[in-house]
């Protein structure tokens, strides 16, 4: 069966409760326990600042593009049973989760969207996929004059139970649960399975010293040892009847501990229960509240406290007396409902209206040392019958029945009820069912329904890959990056992955989204015909990927909400990093690179789901940034390298020869020629290189040096002095802007690349430079060590005398002919460099990951 858990009830006000927490718990549970059943987790895009949260959960248990997010028209809180737009949103729900083609649908937390803009129903337009529910209580139905205080609650929360009785499945967490159900609602046994619950893996007795104690004690009022309860401030909590209780206990024991509750109150929450107490003559320390309080100090104050009293008047389980025993605390309880099935000893029940027999048992279980030893001592082996993963397979054994009913059904008259509409039919269903709601909505309404519809439409669609070519599509300055963005582009282009349609897409820096680059695409004769129309507003959905292939430094930051949004619907986010020298060295770039690259980089580390470098010292330095600078991450970031291509003639080279060209090329023949390429900028080392070529050509060493690249910055008076010399000497050339024809005939005319960049992302030109079977002379760093390996000869050291001093020793190799060969030097076509970025993007074969809890200060 293909299973869709509708997980809202983890993004909606529940998600502070015992309801967002049963709720991951059990989808957890039945993603471990699923088997041959597919599972998919579906999410509403209404929450954005939950969805992330919610995948890190997953992660491990379930791939992440089995996480997607449905689309609804905005919304406000409950507007009344006939608002357009919300009767909409029902329709448009069910359409998105049909476009998955489930099986069976489980929805966790039904009654929800009454004070937020949760949206569930049950077959409100989607009739014959299976439903399954969650039923955690009646308790509302059963006592309307308290919590169905006003019409437009009462009118949301009865059209839920009618939406429950239409469901095909119903989990109830309790027997007790279930029985009401049958009981009250009418709906029959068969459709009831009693799942229960459990307690999280992480609920267990924490060892405290004194002064985490202290610390504990500080955090939240605490001033001395105390008993405690934990539940929202509503009546069934009965938090009123536990203060009276407690106001009669002896005063030297309210002197020994302090009454501490859990029950995140508002002020006015506040202020009554304090002058409760006050009224019932406990002083003003003998009553602590506390507002939301996270796992990890509930199960310290779990661990902590002397008792824990649970005087609930109605439960669908009692899942706080459970955490607590599982904690190691001594547990008393309401006799009333499901506790009774979670405490599971009559010795520690009360009458929860009964304040004087509750105070009595607290009395017992705070002076009887034995009775208080034997509640928790009996409290191990009572967690231990209730397991998540013995309650996600009594789900999946629910949903298995419903299954083979359904199926036997159809065999026996021998047809098919859940025979799958087309998406075409199914599309065309969703408009009919909306057209039929009455009142029509707003143009405000339509257009915000039409937007949500399209971005829910996903059968039949191939997945995109996204490529930036930001930067390159405005303005092809023919730089090292955009050589590699063009080429592996139209490698991609020109053999796209099996089952992928790959878009160019570029940012619009006014509004900071990505429009797809479709002019860019004509420009290279590249377009279908599909793709004719303007740049428009990319179109993504869960599965597709977006790869960072361009460098947009300057303008990543300003973006990160496009990008959030795209992670937030399923879409796999990667930056390919060229190299981190800007940031590990920023005095080898003007001041512009070197104060937008780390923000840069911040950025693309938070909303990356994996970098991949150029090379592997590349990513190793990434993985040394990410070391130190630690970015807080809710998932494991992946890192992956690929190396690039040097076909030149498959990455549009660019042609022309300049009038002189024959006249140098025959010179740099003449005599042995060492040919330097890249911007002449510090870091490429051309101070170093030149200065070294005077000594030699002081000495009479008869040699020349070519230079190819523009002048860059950050040389100081260099760029004089090589035109200069260039001008005046015949061993010395500096040729700017010339075409990459131009350069594949200055690599035939010359004996030796020189390689003396201090600080490389991945040293095309070596490879370039192989090609040629042109001998290599590089600077001793490990990415030339990873390029060309012992296919070059390698110096130290960064003075003039020690580079003059390589080059004579490596002229003297060469005459003996024990100079390292280039020519069996391994390297890639741009279409193989495609293929191995193909590797790590689509086929998951990464390097390695950074783990999310490294950068998790709260988990250092």
């Amino acid at each position: 069966m293909r299973i869709v858990l509708d997980l809202q009830g983890c993004q909606s006000v529940s998600r502070l409760r015992g309801i967002g927490r049963y709720s991951l718990a059990l989808a957890k549970a039945i993603v471990r326990n699923a088997g041959d059943h597919e599972v998919w987790i579906v999410l509403s895009d209404l929450f954005p600042d939950t969805i992330e949260d919610i995948r890190a959960s997953f992660e491990g248990l379930l791939p992440s593009e089995r996480i997607a997010t449905f689309s609804l028209p905005k919304l406000t809180p409950y507007q009344g049973a006939h608002d357009w737009r919300a009767r909409a949103a029902e329709l448009i729900r069910e359409y998105a989760i049909a476009e998955l083609e489930p099986d069976l649908v489980h929805i966790s937390s039904l009654f929800e969207g009454y004070v937020d803009t949760s949206m569930t129903s049950v077959k409100a337009f989607d009739k014959t996929t299976l439903v399954a529910v969650t039923l955690y209580d009646l308790i509302p139905f059963l006592n309307p004059a308290k919590y169905l205080p006003d019409e437009g609650r009462r009118q949301h929360y009865y059209a839920k139970i009618e939406a429950l009785k239409r469901a095909d499945v119903l989990l109830a967490i309790s027997e007790y649960c279930g029985e009401e159900a049958r009981r009250e609602l009418g709906i029959p046994a068969s459709r009831i399975a009693s799942i229960s619950s459990a307690v999280a893996d992480s609920f267990v007795r924490l060892e405290q010293n004194d002064a985490d104690v202290r610390k504990l004690y500080s955090r939240f009022g605490i001033s001395r040892p105390f008993l405690m309860t934990t539940g929202i401030v509503e009546p069934r909590k009965n938090l009123d009847g536990l203060i009276v209780a407690y106001s009669k206990l002896p005063k030297e024991l309210r002197q020994r501990y302090q009454l501490f509750i859990v029950c995140q109150p508002t002020d006015l929450d506040r202020t009554r229960l304090n002058e409760l107490a006050r009224k019932h003559d406990m002083s003003a320390d003998e009553l602590v509240l506390a507002s939301y309080v996270s796992d990890r100090d509930l199960i310290a104050l779990y661990s902590q406290c002397q008792l824990f009293v649970f005087p609930s008047l109605h439960e669908g389980f009692g899942l706080p007396a459970l955490e607590a025993m599982a904690c190691g605390a001594a547990v008393i309880g309401s006799a009333t409902t499901s506790v009774p099935e979670v405490i599971g000893r009559e010795d520690a029940l009360f009458n929860p209206l009964d304040l004087d027999q509750m105070a009595d048992m607290m009395h017992r279980a705070l002076t009887d040392e034995a009775y208080w030893q034997s509640l928790r001592d009996t409290a191990p082996e009572r967690v231990s019958k209730f397991s998540w993963d013995a309650t996600g397979l009594r789900a999946l054994e629910a949903f298995e029945s419903a299954y083979a009913q359904r199926s036997g059904a159809e065999l026996s008259t021998g047809s098919s009820v859940i025979a799958r509409k087309s998406a075409e039919s199914r599309y065309r269903s969703l408009v009919g069912a909306l057209s039929r709601l009455g009142a029509s909505g707003s143009d405000i309404d339509l257009i915000a329904s039409a937007d949500a519809i399209a971005a829910n439409q996903r059968a039949q669609r191939v997945r995109q890959l996204l490529v930036d070519v930001s930067v390159l599509s405005a303005f092809d300055a023919k730089s090292g990056i955009q050589r590699v963005t063009r080429s592996i582009l139209l490698s991609l282009l020109n053999s796209p992955p099996a089952g992928w349609a790959v878009r160019p897409v570029r940012l619009d820096r006014q509004e900071m989204a990505y429009r797809y680059a479709n002019d860019y695409l004509r420009s290279v004769n590249a377009a279908d015909a599909e793709f004719q129309d303007k740049d428009e507003w990319v179109d993504t959905q869960q599965g597709d990927i977006f790869l960072g292939l361009d460098l947009i430094a300057d303008t990543a930051p300003a973006a990160v909400g496009w990008f959030t949004a795209q992670r937030n619907r399923g879409v796999q986010i990667y930056f390919v990093v060229y190299d981190l020298l800007p940031v590990l060295r920023p005095e080898w770039f003007h001041e512009g690179i070197a104060l937008c690259f780390p923000s840069w980089v911040e950025t693309i580390a938070r909303v990356s789901d994996g970098l991949i470098g150029i090379s592997r010292a590349v990513i190793d330095d990434v993985k040394g940034w990410l070391e130190g600078a630690a970015p807080v991450r809710l998932r494991d970031l992946k890192l992956g390298y690929f190396h690039l291509g040097a076909d030149i003639e498959n990455s549009q080279p660019s042609s022309g020869l300049p009038d002189n060209a024959d006249k140098v090329l025959e010179a740099l023949r003449s005599k042995p020629t060492f040919v330097m390429v890249g911007t002449v900028e510090p870091r490429k080392g051309h101070v170093q290189a030149f200065a070294a070529f005077e000594l030699l050509w002081a000495d009479n060493v008869d040699v020349n040096l070519v230079i190819v690249g523009k002048a860059g910055w950050g040389v100081e008076g260099l760029p004089e002095r090589l035109s200069e010399r260039a001008e005046q000497d015949d061993r010395f050339f500096w040729l700017q802007g010339i075409s990459d024809e131009y350069l594949e005939r200055v690599y035939g005319a010359s004996s030796c690349l020189l390689a003396a960049s201090l600080g490389e992302g991945f040293g095309l030109p070596l490879i370039e430079a192989a090609q040629k079977g042109l001998p290599i002379i590089a600077r001793d760093i490990p990415v030339f060590r990873e390029v060309a390996g012992d296919h070059a000869f390698y110096f130290e050291g960064d003075t003039p005398q020690a580079l003059a001093d390589a080059v004579q020793a490596w002229i003297e190799l060469d005459r003996t002919g024990l100079a390292p060969s280039s020519v069996k030097m391994p390297w890639l076509t741009w279409k193989q460099s495609a293929e191995k970025l193909n590797e790590v993007v689509l086929e998951g074969k990464w390097y390695q990951t950074w783990g999310k809890l490294q950068g998790d200060p709260a988990k250092a």
